[in-house]
């Protein structure tokens, strides 16, 4: 079942969220006109279901807090590569106390699971006058604080996970986006060798494999356009694929580029633009796509089919077409004799007479 939609909760989901809670209010109201003092009884009514609302929306955001998945120095503490290139540890202090606090909730509760039905009655009997103290107000009153905390945990449980989530991550992809600006202007001088970038890209954490590609950008080397190429074509986020064609872009300034590393570099970028779901229309990621491959034109004589061979050259001396041979598209033979030599073609090379 979908419970969101672009970080929202779909309209079926706060449908069914408004209709209980305009039910339990409804039965609150309905159950505090039949009091003598119904004010007071509706009053004290409300403020028992918004106490118990956020205490069970307090438990909801202890069991939705999302689990951070961190790179870099996070997640390899005893990699010295990993601490001193990682730029930030985001502070999971919050999600480790919803984990203690889940689990010692859970454990004391199944440990008093036995006393519930007491500890209701004794709820009710406590909350009965504020209700409005007549008959069936102990009843009313228990069963008011379950419901409403069951509407505050599902409440709160959904929202923390679909808004906090989101503007953690959002946080953090900021956070990161600094860091690889930072990494980009200070790779001249940074000193990283290309052996100790590839082995930095090896190590398949994204935050280490974002952090070399922005080593790529302000100091590229034809030696490791591999790891840009391997980086488009299996990249692990959308963000690590912008870094990878900006790090392409970088690199075909290089002089020093193959004819071989700049194919590899074009097709890449070519096949990975094919998927609009990687590079969508109007995004930063096609406009860098777009300048990568204008930087990179296709050969002279290039043929047009994409990743097909180019076209051969023109034959050898040794390897012309004899007089009546078929020639290579299947066409009629051209017949021998003086009579049939045209004018010559630029760049063919006439059968031997």
């Amino acid at each position: 079942m979908e419970l969101e939609r672009g970080g929202e909760p779909v309209p079926a989901v706060k449908i069914a969220l408004g209709g209980v809670l305009a039910a339990g209010v409804a039965g609150l109201v309905l159950f505090a006109s039949a009091s003598a003092h119904w004010a007071a009884a509706l009053g004290g009514g409300l403020m028992v279901a918004a106490t118990f609302a956020v205490g069970g929306g307090l438990l909801g955001f202890l069991f939705g807090v999302p689990r951070l998945l961190t790179s870099g120095a996070a997640a390899h503490p005893e990699d010295p590569a990993a601490t001193s290139t990682a730029s930030y540890a985001p502070n999971t202090n919050l999600e480790q106390v919803s984990d203690w606090l889940t689990k010692i909730l859970l454990g004391a509760g199944l440990t008093q699971i036995g006393t519930v039905p007491q500890r209701l009655r004794e709820l009710g009997r406590a909350l009965a006058p504020v209700v409005g103290g007549g008959p069936g107000s102990a009843g009313f009153a228990a069963a008011l604080g379950v419901y409403f905390s069951v509407v505050g945990f599902l409440s709160g449980w959904l929202l923390t996970r679909l808004l906090l989530a989101k503007a953690l991550s959002a946080a953090d992809r900021q956070t990161l986006a600094d860091s690889v600006n930072k990494t980009v202007v200070a790779a001249p001088t940074l000193g990283f060798t290309p052996e100790q970038v590839r082995d930095l890209f090896g190590t398949g954490v994204e935050g280490l494999r974002v952090q070399a590609l922005a080593l790529l950008q302000g100091a590229p080397d034809a030696r490791n356009l591999d790891l840009i190429v391997t980086a488009i074509d299996r990249h692990l986020s959308a963000f690590e694929l912008l870094q990878a064609l900006l790090a392409a872009r970088a690199a075909t300034d290089l002089p020093d580029l193959t004819a071989e590393q700049r194919t590899a570099l074009r097709d890449a970028v070519r096949y990975k633009m094919r998927n609009s779901r990687n590079v969508p229309p109007y995004s930063r990621r096609r406009a860098v796509a777009e300048e990568v491959l204008r930087r990179l034109p296709e050969p002279a004589g290039a043929g047009s089919v994409q990743g097909g061979p180019p076209p051969s050259g023109p034959p050898s001396a040794g390897e012309a077409t004899a007089p009546g041979a078929a020639g290579p598209t299947g066409a009629d033979p051209t017949p021998a004799g003086p009579t049939a030599a045209g004018p010559t073609a630029p760049g063919s090379v006439p059968a031997p007479r």
